[in-house]
Order: C-alpha cells, then sequence, then structure tokens
C-alpha cells in the first residue's frame, strides 16, 4: 500500500480539470500507469471514497475531489 501514491493522484485529481474529465470519463485507462496496488486502484475505479480514506487517503483530499467517488455525485 502507498499512502503517497493514493494522495499524491487525488491531489492532481483536485487540482487538474482536465485529468478530472478523463478521469470521469475512463477512470480505468486514466490510472492504468498509477502506482497502486489492485485494492487501491479497484477503489479509485469505484469511486469508493471509504475505502481509499481506509487505504491511506488524507480525509481532506478524499473529500474535497469535485465530482468523483460516491460522494461527488459520480
Amino acid at each position: 500500500m502507498s499512502r503517497y501514491a493514493i494522495n499524491s493522484l487525488l491531489y492532481h485529481l483536485k487540482k487538474d480539470p482536465d485529468l478530472r474529465a478523463r478521469f470521469i470519463k475512463d477512470a480505468r485507462a486514466t490510472i492504468a500507469d498509477a502506482d497502486l496496488t489492485g485494492a487501491e486502484r479497484a477503489a479509485f475505479i469505484a469511486g469508493d471514497m471509504r475505502k481509499l480514506n481506509e487505504l491511506g487517503g488524507y480525509l481532506h483530499l478524499v473529500m474535497s475531489v469535485p465530482k468523483i467517488g460516491t460522494h461527488g455525485g459520480h
């Protein structure tokens, strides 16, 4: 498990609207090259923000990425 990889991706999804748009359109393809474990990758693809938090995602980042995950209406 890599907290850094999770939080780095969350940060970039929060700050980069183009990346976020690509992720919303095709999460699997967008994170294909990310350094994530299978569980981390599955949580991102499912939009399971609770699981991302459990896996080490900082709560502030998990809750602040607009339009992705179960809290954002995706």
